[in-house]
């Protein structure tokens, strides 16, 4: 196997032999043949990466597939509410049983008590990430999901959704997070980009059970399918006291020989220490020797340098894009969709859970193929490519929902393209920014900021999603169609600004970012690019 001492680098370098072959980086397996790599973002990663052979089928990385299987069930509790409440709402078993309509004050606390639930968990995600791996946000996930489904009264209901939301905030905190600095470098990307996705795992099940239960005529059309949510937290707390730490927490903690264990156990295909593990120890030690402790409750670190500001910006605008995004695809599938339906001649309320259905298999396919090319297509390219596109399909989607989104219009071919791109919507969304909302922001985070980062994260999502709740219904209400120029003025903006500001994460260990944040303006620096480099 090459090592270290056959690299060399030529910045002059304009042609290369015959014999010297093009080799993808970031590769799960190399041979030991010659290679040119051009387009490296960071020579020392690469040479690693290169002088280590990592099989993504070995019995070591299949264990480590099964192991974050395990954190990839938070995002599918996540995916479960994010169905079921929006499918059980229009069921009138469930209306009925608390007296309430599909729409008004009284069903918006409902949604509205659950996001209150995140806001108040996210103050707890940060401080409870950062002691260790945990279990606390599943037990609360189960115990909130058991009071919803026995649920005699909206009381009842309303605080088993309290429960639930907070217990999100702290699992998917802590999920990403522990996938993000337990994977190896190499496939970090798939890995962290899987986790997101996995919340479709949990929101096609959902709106497949509400097909089949909204036909009972009893209190199990809604309770059965809110029982899904109870799985999840069960299999994780069950497996959590066999799961490995992260490394970087524990070389954090002073273990180095376990973390040591773990990146052998994980990152080697045959137990032994290699140049990539070599090379994430030390800077392991390198970033946490420069850092002190912080009082748990204390966020004002993360503002502290201009390296951690850039890095706050990166995750701010990714909520914000995200967050905008996610909710005009949510309006668009409450407000105008179901009138869309009704002019395509699909009325039946089974029908259009059938369509939902459908949609969120569309919406999967997009956030798994994202995910899967995560590690080649890299992060900023993305992100201000798919805001452009949304930007254009939105405005497409827009000036069809004026012609032909009123209740009453008997343009069957209008109306069946008004919905084909509201999916295409969804799909596009799910692509650009399902696979990357999690790990792009776990990414940005050093190790000392990622725990109370990734709360920020949440508490800025869940405020945003407060805000547009109340502000959505002014605009439409005023407004109409027009208000989704706003957004479509927005996806604009956001290209733009991830243009500029966004940083580049690939092709870097988590550690190596901070040389990159370190710089005049990060956003650039990460996009350099170094000269080739030749193993012989």
């Amino acid at each position: 196997m090459p090592t270290n001492e056959h690299w060399q680098e030529d910045p002059r370098t304009s042609t290369v032999d015959d014999d010297l072959k093009l080799v993808s980086i970031g590769s799960p397996s190399i041979d030991n043949s010659p290679a040119l790599i051009s387009n490296i973002y960071n020579t020392e990663y690469e040479k690693a990466v290169l002088s280590t052979s990592l099989n993504p089928w070995n019995s070591r990385a299949v264990k480590l597939y099964l192991i974050v299987m395990i954190g990839f069930l938070n995002a599918v509790s996540s995916g479960f509410d994010g169905s079921l409440m929006s499918g059980i709402n229009a069921m009138n078993q469930y209306l009925d049983y608390f007296d309430y309509s599909g729409l008004g004050k009284s069903t918006g606390i409902v949604f509205m008590i659950y996001i209150v639930g995140n806001c108040v968990g996210s103050f707890f995600a940060g401080p409870i990430t950062d002691l260790a791996i945990s279990s606390q946000g599943a037990i609360f996930v189960l115990v909130g999901s058991a009071v919803i489904v026995s649920a005699q009264n909206i009381n009842a209901f309303m605080g088993g959704r309290f429960i639930l939301g907070f217990g999100i905030a702290i699992s998917t905190t802590a999920a990403p997070t522990w996938i993000t600095e337990l994977a190896p470098p190499q496939w970090r990307g798939r890995l962290g980009a899987s986790y997101n996705s996995c919340f479709f795992i949990g929101s096609i099940p959902a709106t497949g059970a509400m097909v089949g239960t909204v036909k009972m005529n009893s209190t199990w059309a809604w309770r059965l399918p809110l029982m899904l949510q109870v799985i999840p937290p069960v299999i994780i707390i069950s497996f959590v006291w066999f799961l490995p730490e992260s490394p970087r927490w524990l070389v954090q903690k002073g273990k180095f020989n376990e973390a040591r264990d773990i990146l052998i156990e994980y990152h080697s295909d045959d137990g032994k220490m290699n140049p990539i593990i070599e090379l994430q120890l030390r800077e392991f030690q390198e970033s946490i020797e420069t850092k002190k402790a912080e009082p748990f409750w204390d966020y004002r670190p993360l503002f502290s340098s201009k390296n951690r500001r850039w890095r706050m910006l990166c995750l701010a605008l990714m909520v914000s894009s995200r967050q905008l995004s996610e909710t005009v695809f949510l309006m668009l599938i409450t407000y105008f969709l179901p009138a869309m339906m009704a002019n395509a001649g699909v009325t039946s309320k089974q029908r259009q859970l059938v369509y939902n259905f459908a949609n969120s298999i569309l919406s999967a396919f997009g956030a798994f193929t994202g995910a899967a090319i995560t590690d080649k297509i890299g992060r900023r390219k993305r992100l201000y490519l798919g805001s452009f596109i949304l930007a254009c399909l939105l405005a497409i989607v827009a000036a069809l929902t004026a012609n032909f989104g009123k209740v009453g219009n008997d343009n069957l071919n209008g109306a069946n393209a008004s919905i084909t791109f509201i999916f295409l919507f969804g799909l596009a969304y799910s692509f650009t920014y399902t696979p990357l909302q999690a790990l792009y922001c776990a990414e940005v985070m050093s190790q000392d900021m990622r725990g109370k980062g990734m709360a920020v994260h949440i508490l800025i999502s869940n405020c945003a999603g407060f805000i547009n709740t109340f502000a959505n219904s002014v605009g439409l209400g005023k407004l109409g169609w027009k208000y989704y120029f706003v957004f479509v003025g927005w996806d604009f903006i956001a290209s733009v600004l991830w243009f500029c500001f966004g940083v580049e994460t690939h092709g870097r260990t988590l550690e190596e970012l901070d040389e990159v944040f370190n710089t005049a303006w990060p956003a650039r620096e990460s996009t350099r690019k170094t000269g080739p480099v030749a193993v012989k």
